[in-house]
């Protein structure tokens, strides 16, 4: 585990990620932060809120459980990113199992020793000139979990470094990770708000339906865990990804036996089968005939 811990409480006079409010300039002041933390906690134990003037990213790796904001439950697992607001009451460790979760603790000070106490939504319009209402609980895909974990290592590593340029590096990694979440959460929303992320994924699978499509690809578009993603998707559409590409697939190759000449192998071919004979399997299983009969009007004997 990598942890790092400011006792000095200074700033210094790096002017990246500087905010500028009411007339004053705020610079980061980092407070603690850790990758990887492990934190079991029994079945038992009492959640303990409290809150703070700072703010907190918190990224929850492995595990599952609950942590507690505002007075109310939410689920962690692995993927789960919180962001915490100063004055929010909170408690991020969690019980049911070990959970392990990477954080960081810090907070906007100006040179009269001011700390700027905006909610989340108030530093993301400062950073971009937009204004818009986001998650501040977010489910990334295990592939963007990795990615910012990394990033936390990143950033406390530079915390703990003795160079010059410490201080820029560790401002301008925050930065990164702001534009992350920025890029795979708030983007996403105001772009696409109206469209649920089921709706967005069916929709992907029915444009790319000839092709390979990586589960990991399914779960970076709706920022999903694999395995709620999978019982999601089969909750709100009545079938699992895979069997409704494949559905997709199979209704393609009944159009093109009706209404072309093209041979099977050729049908399997345009459609996404790369294995003709696994073709003809899965044709038979959904319709209950051979791609030949099915062509003929015949019934199977």
């Amino acid at each position: 585990m990598k942890n790092f811990a400011n006792t000095a409480n200074t700033v210094k006079r790096s002017q990246v990620l500087s905010l500028f409010h009411n007339d004053k300039q705020y610079r980061p002041l980092f407070l603690h932060g850790a990758v990887q933390q492990d934190r079991p906690v029994g079945p038992k134990r009492t959640f303990r809120e409290h809150s703070h003037p700072f703010y907190h990213i918190v990224l929850y790796t492995n595990g599952h459980g609950e942590y507690r904001k505002d007075g109310h439950f939410h689920k962690a697992r692995p993927g789960t990113c919180v962001l915490l607001s100063p004055g929010q009451k909170h408690d991020f460790v969690s019980h049911w199992q070990k959970t392990v979760y990477s954080e960081i603790t810090f907070a906007f000070k100006s040179e009269e020793g001011k700390l700027l106490e905006l909610p989340f939504e108030k530093i993301i319009f400062l950073l971009t000139g937009t204004e818009t209402v986001f998650d501040t609980d977010i489910i990334f895909s295990e592939e963007q979990t990795n990615t910012l974990k990394n990033r936390f290592s990143d950033l406390i590593e530079y915390l703990n470094s003795s160079s010059e340029l410490s201080q820029y590096q560790a401002n301008y990694s925050l930065l990164g990770i702001f534009n992350f979440i920025i890029k795979h959460n708030i983007l996403t929303a105001i772009d696409s708000s109206s469209i649920s992320p089921m709706d967005k994924a069916k929709a992907y699978i029915e444009e790319n339906y000839t092709a390979h499509i990586p589960v990991e690809k399914l779960t970076s578009i709706v920022h999903l865990s694999k395995g709620y993603f999978f019982r999601a998707f089969k909750e709100k559409f009545g079938v699992s990804p895979i069997n409704y590409q494949q559905n997709i697939r199979i209704n393609a190759s009944k159009t093109l036996l009706k209404t072309t000449s093209l041979r099977c192998n050729e049908i399997a071919n345009r459609v996404g089968f790369s294995d003709v004979y696994f073709f003809h399997r899965t044709f038979k299983k959904h319709t209950g005939k051979t791609p030949s009969n099915y062509r003929a009007g015949k019934e199977e004997l």
